[in-house]
């Protein structure tokens, strides 16, 4: 069982030690996590493999491959290249591998893609050590953490700012997750998230351009390199977050109490009482409700003729409604940030796929016609009650008067909803499909699955591997 952390007072003549360095020291030496978390860690590697086989032939991962031409080959996996990369490299692809659909998890505490930059980070450390199961799952419950108790301090007012969370926390809680596996000391480890803050960066204007995926891939490199800096003798700032000229602070916190970090560390974990929301729609996840919501309403009413339907709104925090800003997108990345394209699908074709995500598909005549019908209609922020998780309630409006209304809070894959094994397994073969290997999808999903109990994680990515050159 993990022992809880004590805030610690001074002594005489001493002073306390930061929030931050104490959770630090947490995370160098917290173990015995419980199994209800080891599964969801479990899971979480499942289903971003999924999505990093999904996106290898994507075009940002290809481009940005490509872009690394004569940068550093090695031993570490690179999805979607002819051969293996330097561990910072192999990050830098993975991550933006498993974010190019957006099909990859969200976690509501720290508003980030948080697998989408831990996992890639942590598997590009495993080629040059052995390093087994737990090790590495350690390490991903460590960096969750760290990512959710960083997002309690500078969350929602930073990402409310325009802050991509995934490329500025994700990047530095995940640095403390590679020093962690690295085997790195306290103060190991808060250098490597001290040093990843002078890395991080990312603005959501980049949603809906070939560069958001690559902010995922960015965070896990810069996470690398971070812990690797750490573990060279690089020092940082002891407390780089809060006060003045703090990364906090800087990027939106202001005054926030940095002792919201460590309230009942050591006592429940955010993998356990938060957890991860698994996406069954490869679209940005603020969309997701509101689709739940519409398919819970279709699913009633199988018969509904969309000739009787005048028009259909959904409400959502203003937040969630700024990511969905195009209304009318015009091409595939701009459609997986269109509330009103999303739902259109939904609507027409009953399912939303990786297919409905292609330049042919943006440009359907049929969904054309619903987009001037389906409105997004923004409620104050105020009104989320529990971080990134909030309701979202959709009408369907039909030509004789008649409402059809259904609220969706917990859309399925998340931790009250989750998905079942048959779920994860279905969505994984898809992934495997849409890259060509679908042949290969029930030995990927085996080795997947593997992982944490696995003697040598680099043996089963080096599985993975041969398992990927089957077509």
């Amino acid at each position: 069982m993990m022992t809880a952390i004590a805030k610690k007072t001074p002594d005489a003549g001493n002073e306390s030690i930061p929030a931050f360095g104490t959770l630090c020291e947490w995370a160098a030496t917290a173990s015995e996590f419980g199994p209800l978390a080891r599964r969801r860690a479990g899971d979480a590697f499942v289903d971003i493999i999924a999505t990093m086989i999904a996106g290898m032939g994507d075009i940002a991962t290809a481009s940005v491959i490509k872009s690394l031409a004569g940068c550093g080959e090695g031993a570490s996996l690179a999805f979607g290249a002819s051969h293996g990369f330097a561990a910072p490299w192999a990050a830098l692809i993975n991550g933006t591998a498993a974010h190019a659909h957006d099909f990859d998890d969200n976690f509501a505490p720290a508003f980030t893609h948080a697998t989408a930059v831990l996992a890639p980070a942590l598997l590009s450390l495993v080629n040059d050590r052995k390093v087994d199961g737990a090790a590495l799952t350690d390490a991903f419950i460590v960096g969750l953490e760290l990512q959710g108790r960083i997002g309690r301090l500078m969350q929602p007012a930073h990402y409310r700012r325009g802050w991509h969370s995934t490329s500025t926390i994700g990047a530095i809680g995940t640095a403390g997750a590679c020093a962690r596996l690295l085997g790195g000391s306290s103060d190991q480890i808060r250098s490597a998230m001290s040093a990843a803050t002078s890395m991080a960066g990312g603005s959501k204007l980049q949603f809906g351009s070939t560069m958001k995926p690559i902010h995922a891939g960015l965070a896990a490199k810069n996470a690398v390199l971070a812990a690797r800096f750490a573990m060279a003798g690089i020092d940082a700032n002891d407390d780089p977050l809060a006060g003045d000229w703090g990364f906090a602070t800087l990027t939106g916190a202001g005054d926030a109490d940095p002792e919201i970090m460590i309230e009942g560390l050591g006592e429940a974990l955010e993998i356990e009482t938060s957890g991860l929301l698994a996406k069954r729609f490869p679209c940005c996840g603020a969309a997701h409700r509101s689709i739940d919501a519409l398919e819970l309403l279709l699913r009633r009413e199988p018969d509904l003729s969309l000739d009787a339907i005048e028009r259909i709104e959904t409400s959502l925090p203003e937040m969630a409604r700024r990511n969905l800003r195009f209304d009318c997108p015009t091409n595939e990345m701009e459609a997986r940030f269109s509330g009103t394209y999303c739902m259109a699908r939904m609507l027409v074709d009953r399912a939303l796929e990786l297919t409905h995500f292609m330049k042919e598909s943006v440009e359907d005549e049929r969904i054309a016609g619903w987009l001037p019908r389906i409105h997004l209609i923004a409620y104050n922020d105020a009104l989320m009650v529990d971080g990134a998780n909030f309701e979202a309630v959709t009408g369907i409006f039909l030509k004789n008067g008649g409402v059809m209304q259904a609220s969706v809070r917990h859309p399925k894959g998340s931790p009250q909803n989750p998905l079942s094994d048959d779920d994860l397994f279905a969505k994984f073969r898809t992934c495997c499909a849409w890259s060509g290997r679908e042949v290969a999808a029930g030995h990927l999903f085996q080795l997947a699955r593997s992982l944490g109990a696995a003697a040598d994680i680099g043996e089963v990515m080096a599985a993975v591997e041969k398992n990927l050159s089957i077509h």
